[in-house]
């Protein structure tokens, strides 16, 4: 039988999720906390993220992003404080106890891009995030 497009990624990303998922476990953490994590911790420090840029960045609804940092902050892995013009924006930072965790989070990262760079090459590997950007921008 032949695979189509939509099959293959999807179980590309389930292969993707369960490695990230079965590191992130090690942490403490699932990996979607983990990825978010990252995501936090490459944002210029004086630059000021909230949730609707979380729900933007990894295309989340409203509700489920609540969730995951509601987690975040029970776990002391993140802080909110109200914005000084917007009290209903909290601005999300990472605590100290995140930022150690990233340093891990950060060298799995590396190792994941090394091992997809290997498999399929700078050129191929470039050229398939592009096409996957595009159907996201597309679709």
């Amino acid at each position: 039988m032949k695979k189509n497009f939509g099959l293959a990624l999807q179980r590309a990303q389930n292969t993707f999720n369960r490695n990230i998922d079965r590191y992130a476990r090690t942490i403490g953490l699932t990996g979607t906390q983990m990825v978010i994590i990252q995501f936090l911790s490459a944002i210029p420090a004086k630059q000021k993220i909230y949730q609707k840029d979380i729900e933007h960045e990894f295309n989340i609804r409203k509700s489920t992003a609540t969730n995951i940092l509601k987690l975040l902050e029970q776990k002391d892995l993140i802080a909110k404080k109200a914005n000084e013009h917007d009290s209903r924006l909290k601005e999300i930072t990472l605590t100290a106890k995140a930022q150690e965790i990233q340093r891990d989070a950060a060298a799995y990262v590396g190792r994941s891009e090394a091992k997809v760079e290997q498999i399929l090459g700078t050129q191929l590997r470039d050229e398939v995030t592009a096409a996957l950007l595009k159907l996201d921008q597309e679709l």
